[in-house]
């Protein structure tokens, strides 16, 4: 996996809206990356892996399989 993608690409492969990540850029949770001469921005993606958490520790011990999907 690369380590820098786009704010679109990211925001499609996790199935969140972009807007969330260009409010955490200005919010200073995220640093955005750009290569000189291209308008597209970049951030890291293990750094957002890092800043994302579960809500509370019920939320990581749900066992899935007892629900019905």
């Amino acid at each position: 996996m690369t380590k820098f993608q786009t704010i679109q690409k990211v925001a499609e492969d996790m199935g969140i809206d972009s807007s969330y990540l260009r409010t955490m850029i200005k919010n200073k949770d995220l640093t955005a990356y750009k290569k000189e001469g291209y308008k597209r921005i970049y951030i890291n993606i293990d750094e957002l892996n890092s800043t994302i958490r579960p809500i509370d520790e019920n939320v990581s011990s749900i066992d899935l399989d007892d629900f019905l999907i």
